[in-house]
């Protein structure tokens, strides 16, 4: 496996220059940028949001197909991973070091990743596997909180959100494999969460979840039925029962012109009387049963 830089450094063949990162803007300046000792990794102190302490690691600049990624580098402690294997196709296993907070984007498009171990020090994924074709099953630490686009595109078939999520917006938005989902009464904020997921056909939402938001449930065309807690007050716009009226293009159904939307064949929301989700149910004609 060579290299797309010409001074042997990296695998990433985007045609930018090596030290450009897209988190750093032109207003931002120039940022320090340091590699390790033995040439292997390309690092940042002091990573901004909420991962202080150390330092993250940008890019990784081997070749190695399955990883244990070190805990420190040059004497600094390793908390943050951005964009750090960012297209590394040929990318098989990965283990992540205790004492790492964030993940952002690092394994994005790694699209041969199978295997992951990730810490209990993690609190955040947020794009962590998107893209990721591979990956079917992964174990997820218990404080993780921010769920934000992590697994678009992955072949992860049931997942249970931990007790303590925050945020699940994006998760698995379009992704085709998924089927069974558990939500935590924790949870505040799921924009389109779980839109386009054609195969989810069983959902599970803990009593205490408040809000519903914007497109969360749309064009899930298995779900034929969702009970929704008496605690949910708010339900978005198209979030539940709705599904595009789709024009394909092609046999293959890879293109498709979108002609509206409808109520999901055969959709029935449960709920409590009184509830947010029978007013709902009856302000969009949706079937309602009472439980």
């Amino acid at each position: 496996m060579k290299a797309y830089y010409s001074d042997g450094r990296g695998r990433y063949g985007t045609g930018e220059d090596y030290e450009y990162f897209y988190k750093y803007d032109d207003e931002d300046g120039k940022p320090e940028i340091h590699t390790s000792s033995d040439g292997l990794w390309t690092y940042d102190f002091n990573p901004p949001g909420n991962c202080p302490g150390g330092i993250e690691i940008l890019r990784y600049n081997g070749c190695e197909t399955n990883i244990q990624i070190p805990g420190v580098i040059d004497g600094n402690n390793v908390v943050s991973l951005d964009s750090t294997f960012d297209g590394f196709y040929e990318l098989e296993s990965v283990i992540v070091p205790e004492g790492v907070t964030c993940i952002t984007g690092a394994f994005y498009g790694c699209e041969n990743l199978k295997k992951v171990t990730l810490p209990q020090s993690l609190k955040s994924i947020v794009y962590a596997f998107n893209c990721c074709f591979s990956l079917g099953n992964i174990d997820i630490p218990p404080n993780v909180t921010d769920f934000s686009n992590a697994f678009e595109g992955t072949k992860i078939q049931s997942f249970a959100f931990p007790q303590g999520t925050d945020t699940i917006s994006n998760s698995f938005s379009a992704s085709g494999y998924i089927k069974k989902v558990f939500i935590p009464k924790s949870v505040m904020y799921t924009d389109e969460a779980f839109c386009d997921c054609e195969n989810l056909s069983e959902v599970i939402i803990e009593d205490g979840v408040s809000n519903i938001d914007d497109y969360t449930f749309y064009h899930c065309t298995s779900l034929k039925e969702l009970y929704i807690p008496e605690s949910v007050k708010t339900i978005g716009r198209l979030s539940v029962g709705y599904m595009e009226i789709r024009e394909y293009t092609d046999a293959r159904k890879t293109g498709f012109r979108i002609k509206g939307e409808s109520i999901v064949p055969g959709f029935k929301i449960k709920g409590v009387k009184g509830s947010g989700a029978e007013w709902y149910a009856k302000e969009h004609k949706i079937p309602f049963i009472l439980v």
